[in-house]
């Protein structure tokens, strides 16, 4: 009976497994990153927390725009792997690379030139501003280093090659968290720079992650055969069809970013301890979820090759099977959240209005986690695997734009609602994307083949 529902299949559950393991234990470690970013800076006071975090808000649009760029390679890539034809992976590779070190060289110009004009975007603070334009100053000049490196990396996820970004980002933490420490209390002989020392340390972390990048691509990599010189050549007629798959998901992560920074916004206008609260809240909801974004990005790889292959009678029932795994982890992801505010609070030193703050956002983030799983295995894992870019452009980002996105801005500056209040409101448009997500899902209609013959 569980047959005609779901794909039961111990090979297939290994391998979804291999892919998935190795994605969370990346982003575990690259939140662990953010999470020791938080406590160091924490100990500096609210200010830091506020200003490195909103600082860091340009990061994370390129980091909305790199991921939109490199899925909509990995959509054609991992259809692709289903075929075995690694031309014309290596040329969405280059594709890919070039889009995306265009986007971080010009992002990179406007966070170091113009750093105070980007802050006055999210707050009217003058304290926050001058902190978080000297972070952003420094961590403009990481941008190129990291678009390169996490592009390269999530290409090769198409290919179910995903080991690498254990190694590299698993070194990259100890870089990241030992150079934090000297710069940012002036320790081992360091100058102590506080706040942009923790930017310090993020330059010189993706500096490395992008030298064991380049070595792992021209001495060890076999199968695809990238190397830098395929930046140069010709693409066939590819980029076309790249566009294709990636504007409506550069578009869509691009605008998921803007939303994401619309709400930053909105919470900076509020107040310092809101922002300081919703940096921790953030991270540690991130943290919890990385197995979660571990089989999402799993599913997206699987749906992919099985469509390949040809064999798309099976893929809805992948779909079903994997959606039902990142539930059963949301419910897990739900107690262990809920068991540890206090331990997570405890390691912060921050005011008690950012702590009664925090501890209400990770009571609400905990009791939605079910929900906001799911919702991210069908739409980053399901109908981006699938193909469906189009659909998924407009549950993700375009629902947050109608309701999320009007709503907390509403409640924040017209109704002047409690920030609790304004937190559940941005996350109002969870429950429509989840009614017609499972209905495009049960349609069939996004099980698509994008590659050429």
């Amino acid at each position: 009976m569980l047959q005609r529902y779901f794909y039961i299949n111990k090979n297939f559950f290994l391998t979804v497994f291999s892919i998935t393991l190795p994605i969370a234990l990346q982003n575990i470690i690259s939140l662990g990153v953010n999470v020791m970013d938080t406590v160091m800076l924490g100990q500096l006071g609210d200010l830091a927390l506020t200003a490195a975090n909103l600082g860091g808000q340009p990061f994370l649009i390129l980091n909305s725009m790199c991921f939109g760029l490199a899925s909509g390679a990995a959509v054609l890539i991992a259809q692709y792997w289903g075929k075995r034809d690694c031309l014309r992976i290596r040329q969405l590779f280059a594709i890919s690379l070039r889009f995306v070190l265009l986007a971080a060289a010009l992002l990179s110009l406007l966070g170091f030139f113009f750093p105070q004009q980007c802050l006055t975007l999210f707050t009217s603070d003058p304290s926050v501003i001058q902190a978080g334009s000297s972070y952003l100053r420094v961590l403009a000049l990481s941008f190129v280093f990291a678009g390169f490196s996490s592009c390269y990396i999530m290409c090769l996820r198409g290919v179910e090659q995903v080991k690498i970004s254990m190694v590299v980002y698993g070194t990259s933490f100890f870089v990241n968290v030992f150079f934090n420490y000297c710069f940012i209390f002036g320790r081992l002989g360091f100058p102590e720079l506080g706040i942009p020392g923790a930017a310090w340390g993020t330059v010189i972390a993706r500096i490395w992650e992008t030298l064991v990048v380049l070595f792992y691509m021209c001495r060890i990599e076999k199968s695809v055969g990238f190397t830098p010189r395929w930046l140069f050549r010709g693409h066939s007629g590819l980029i076309g069809d790249y566009l294709k798959n990636s504007v409506p998901i550069v578009t869509n992560e691009l605008l998921f970013g803007l939303g994401v920074a619309a709400a930053n916004l909105i919470i900076g206008h509020m107040s310092s301890q809101f922002v300081a609260a919703m940096s921790i809240a953030n991270v540690v909801t991130q943290l919890i979820s990385v197995f979660n974004w571990g089989v999402s990005n799993a599913t997206a790889v699987t749906v992919g090759k099985f469509i390949g292959e040809g064999r798309t009678k099976d893929v809805p029932r992948v779909a079903r099977s994997l959606l039902a795994i990142s539930l059963g982890l949301g419910l897990v992801s739900t107690v262990l959240l809920l068991a540890g505010r206090g331990l997570i609070l405890s390691v912060y030193a921050i005011s008690p209005e950012a702590r009664d703050l925090t501890w209400g956002l990770l009571t609400i983030l905990s009791l939605c986690q079910p929900l906001f799983a799911f919702i991210c295995n069908l739409l980053v894992g399901v109908l981006r695997g699938g193909g469906d870019v189009q659909m998924n452009f407009f549950l993700d980002c375009g629902l947050q734009w109608l309701i999320g996105v009007p709503l907390a801005a509403l409640g924040a500056f017209v109704w002047h609602l409690h920030p609790l209040a304004v937190f559940l409101l941005l996350r109002a448009d969870y429950p429509f994307k989840l009614i017609l997500g499972i209905m495009r899902l049960h349609s069939g209609q996004w099980v698509r083949t994008v590659t050429r013959d």
